[in-house]
């Protein structure tokens, strides 16, 4: 769902954007990217903070939970959602990520999620 990504570290920090335009599928009757949406996305452009060197075939990762998620505003048609997440803690294969969206000079979330990378199971 991410657009485009404009900085990456690697373990530490991301930004991304993604420009909504006007009959987005992701967008509802209004205009407006429902807050869900906006947590998927901060959600997935998080996840690309996470260190893959030790992965073997066929890993993945899951969402496995959203904290003290504050939802302020809804991005709409003809905007630029853009998304910034810093890794705030690693346990294990539990990775604890602060995100924030905005668009233009609106915050429209706030919040952390946890993501698990997932061994995959031999056959």
């Amino acid at each position: 769902m991410p657009g485009r990504v404009i900085r990456l570290e690697p373990g530490v920090r991301v930004e991304a954007e993604r420009r909504l335009e006007p009959g987005d599928a992701c967008l509802n009757e209004k205009g407006h990217l429902p807050s869900v949406l906006t947590v998927e996305l901060m959600a997935q452009v998080g996840g690309l903070l996470i260190d893959d060197t030790n992965g073997g075939p066929g890993d993945y990762a899951v969402l496995a939970g959203v904290k003290r998620m504050h939802i302020h505003d809804a991005a709409r048609s003809g905007e630029t959602v853009e998304v910034s997440c810093r890794l705030a803690r690693q346990l294990g294969d539990l990775h604890l990520i602060e995100c924030r969206a905005r668009a233009g000079d609106r915050e429209l979330a706030h919040g952390s999620i946890q993501i698990r990378r997932m061994r995959r199971v031999p056959s």
